[in-house]
């Protein structure tokens, strides 16, 4: 009898073990411990994936500098000094694409990272990294247009530049032809839709997944856009119409589009107004979007 108590002891003991063994969680990645785990962006202070290295989990709006930065963390070159500008190379294990910005808020050009790539930054942003988005940050288009289209109108949207050519901040504005189809440039929610036949004219906000804020302008009123607040939007899902009412009168018809980090709603702001609320230079993204479009 006691031997088969024991017996039962030591099966009950097995048992429980194997138990909390099975309901364990499985391992995961711990950022800045210094070394580079799956599912980890990893930032080298050297080329060549040499020197000291930090290695993040999440998108980041700014590296930061001083105290407080993030900084490289393991044995070798460059421990303790701050990510930003200080990052030569890079390895990509988080399973999806990375991009590295010049800028803070994601902005300026920038270094596309694929999966699995263990690679020197590019000369945009080598010892120049400013921020990083984890996860697919290009963008669709705006319109549906075709670059011969864009290229042919006078004025025109500067395509060929990396920095937007807003006359008073960063914004762009892509002149098309009336009737031409608003669509958005990211997967996100629709947080404001204005239908006006003054001021700027019809207006849509959307925000994406990594908090960028997009605001379209000078669109019709008559027809009025086609989304509405709350609702999922998708890359190249139609929002509205370019149209001649309101702020683009005495212009030629064009799309006004700004985009802001960490905000809900679009500040109320015109022209050199607009200076200091930190809209994004989103130029180089959109550049590659336009050339994305079919020639004609």
């Amino acid at each position: 009898m006691i031997i088969k108590r024991m017996a039962a002891g030591v099966l009950a003991t097995i048992g429980l073990a194997a138990a909390l063994v099975a309901a364990a969680p499985s391992a995961t990645a711990a950022a800045k411990n210094g070394v580079c785990e799956s599912n980890e962006f990893c930032l080298y202070y050297n080329s060549g994936n040499a020197g000291s290295l930090v290695d993040l989990v999440n998108s980041q709006r700014d590296y930061g500098t001083g105290a407080g930065c993030i900084e490289f963390v393991s044995t070798g070159s460059g421990k303790g000094q701050c990510v930003k500008n200080n990052t030569a190379s890079v390895w990509n294990r988080t399973g999806g694409p990375v991009f590295v910005f010049y800028n803070t808020d994601f902005g300026g050009v920038y270094d596309k990272i694929p999966a699995g790539a263990k690679v020197d930054l590019n000369a945009n942003v080598k010892n120049d990294n400013a921020s990083q988005i984890v996860g697919d940050a290009e963008l669709r288009f705006p319109l549906n247009v075709t670059q011969a289209h864009v290229k042919n109108q006078s004025p025109k949207w500067c395509w060929d530049s990396k920095v937007n050519c807003h006359h008073d901040y960063n914004a762009a504005d892509i002149f098309v032809a009336t009737g031409s189809a608003v669509v958005s440039p990211v997967n996100g929610t629709v947080k404001s839709v204005n239908v006006r036949s003054s001021g700027v004219g019809s207006t849509v906000t959307v925000k994406d997944s990594f908090g960028r804020l997009w605001y379209f302008a000078h669109m019709h009123h008559n027809p009025a856009p086609v989304v509405t607040t709350g609702q999922s939007v998708t890359k190249g899902q139609r929002i509205g119409t370019i149209g001649t009412s309101a702020h683009a009168v005495g212009t030629d018809p064009h799309l006004h589009l700004d985009m802001r980090v960490g905000v809900d709603s679009r500040v109320s702001c015109s022209g050199s107004g607009c200076a200091g609320y930190g809209f994004v230079n989103n130029q180089p993204l959109l550049r590659t979007a336009f050339l994305d479009r079919p020639a004609s």
